[in-house]
């Protein structure tokens, strides 16, 4: 009995340790493969070392101003004829806008007019009157020195002849005046049609057909805009009037178009600088010939004065400080190499660098921070 108890255990026992071997040979100890050492490495991403322009911004906003903004008024008094352009519309220089009733002018032209023919010919009568008394006066003088005649008679046909004299200047004056009123007549007439300025766009009209329109107080008739450049003026701390120049390159942007960049210059710098806000006062000129940007809208300016041209540049992410030091990861292989730098100015996306690096060397931008020195690395770039 006790035998036969012995072999059923140890019939158990073999069979525990046989279900035990079974479990461990599938288990995952035994099928997992060895670990991928490449999917361990670190992923940084790159930028090459690339030349460039570069330079130090000064951020301020503005209002946006057309280049020409006219109020047009009459040149003469009158009641206004027609009116043939209204708000919205784009005009050219020289273009009618409105008259005013001419029959008046008219009428004072052709009087003017009559003055003249009127004055030229009573010239020619004085200018035939004048050669007969120069002759008469010749001849006169040819017998008074022979004593034909007395003193009387000749000294006569002098004073005659003096009289003809400033009677043909008396009337070429007179002429002169005509032409003058005619000329006045003349410029009446042209003044009564009104004209644009310069091409533009009409933004108000102001009066109708029908309106007795004044020179004083002056009648302002239509406003007119030009936008084919605008411009803007920004108020700058004294600080920067030393580093803007004319000609600096400046971007806008307005609300109206998100992500859209208009180029402009510095066209003007008052140097006066405002004893209370200590601020000076820069224009800046924009093309716009699209029209995009219209009068009045608020605009965010980014100057950039004192432009590195030339300049090699990396990602502003790329440079690292460390005890007092600038420097960079740079690709050497699949490995990256911390190296020292001297850098320059320095704006919100990129760096100039001065000494430390080569243009086309490729630098971490991604993936670096609280790496070591030579760290193998996978390398990812656009």
């Amino acid at each position: 009995m006790m035998q036969a108890y012995s072999v059923i255990f140890r019939i158990a026992i073999g069979l525990v340790l046989l279900l035990s071997g079974c479990e461990d040979f599938n288990s995952d100890n035994k099928i997992q493969p060895p670990p991928n050492k490449e999917a361990e490495l670190p992923t940084v991403t790159v930028a090459p070392a690339r030349r460039g322009d570069i330079a130090v911004p000064i951020f301020a906003t503005g209002t946006i101003f057309p280049q020409h903004e006219s109020k047009i008024g009459p040149k003469i008094s009158g009641t206004l004829e027609a009116v043939y352009v209204d708000e919205g519309d784009e005009v050219k220089k020289g273009q009618i806008l409105a008259t005013i009733e001419q029959e008046s002018i008219l009428i004072s032209r052709r009087q003017c007019e009559a003055s003249v023919r009127v004055a030229e010919a009573q010239l020619k009568e004085a200018e035939v009157n004048e050669e007969n008394i120069r002759k008469e006066k010749e001849r006169l003088a040819n017998l008074f020195e022979k004593k034909v005649i007395s003193r009387q008679r000749y000294d006569d046909i002098v004073t005659a002849h003096s009289m003809a004299v400033t009677r043909l200047e008396v009337l070429r004056a007179q002429i002169v005046s005509s032409k003058e009123n005619l000329a006045m007549a003349e410029q009446k007439l042209k003044d009564s049609t009104i004209g644009a300025p310069f091409s533009g766009t009409i933004v108000k009209r102001l009066v109708n057909p029908g309106e007795y329109i004044t020179t004083m107080p002056p009648t302002v008739l239509f406003v007119i805009l030009n936008i084919d450049r605008v411009k803007t003026e920004v108020g700058l701390p004294e600080v920067h009037l030393a580093r803007i120049a004319i000609g600096n390159p400046v971007e806008i942007t307005v609300d109206t178009y998100p992500g859209v960049t208009f180029a402009g210059r510095v066209s003007t710098i008052n140097p006066l600088v405002d004893p209370v806000s200590r601020a000076f006062t820069v224009k800046i000129e924009i093309p716009n010939k699209d029209h995009r940007l219209k009068a009045g809208m608020f605009a965010r300016v980014t100057l950039y004065p004192g432009m590195h041209k030339g300049a090699l540049i990396v990602p502003f992410k790329s440079v690292l400080r460390t005890g007092g030091k600038t420097a960079v990861f740079v690709i050497n292989g699949d490995r990256v190499s911390l190296r020292a730098v001297t850098v320059g100015i320095t704006n919100e996306r990129e760096i100039e660098v001065i000494d430390g690096l080569k243009q086309g060397e490729e630098v971490v931008v991604g993936g670096h921070y609280g790496m070591a020195d030579n760290t193998k690395v996978q390398v990812l770039r656009d």
